[in-house]
């Protein structure tokens, strides 16, 4: 499964960043361009990507035999 995500995360094209133009530190519109927001975005799936790789390696729970009750006597 491992082996699985990992193929998976090689196929996916990750964006480049773009060559950096000359800006203003503030928009002529008067919002932001958005640094604060990618920066947050990559925090953000970069969890989601560590919580999958978490779920993944996780194994079930064996039953322990001694945590059953002994079975009841039958009624006569």
């Amino acid at each position: 499964m491992h082996d699985l995500l990992v193929t998976l995360l090689t196929l996916l094209p990750l964006d480049a960043t773009p060559l950096p133009t000359v800006q203003n530190p503030v928009s002529p519109s008067g919002q932001g361009n958005g640094f604060a927001a990618s920066i947050l975005g990559g925090f953000f799936a970069l969890g989601l990507i560590i919580l999958a790789a978490v779920l993944i390696c996780l194994k079930p729970k064996r039953h322990d035999p001694r945590d059953t009750p002994p079975p009841r006597p039958r009624p006569r």
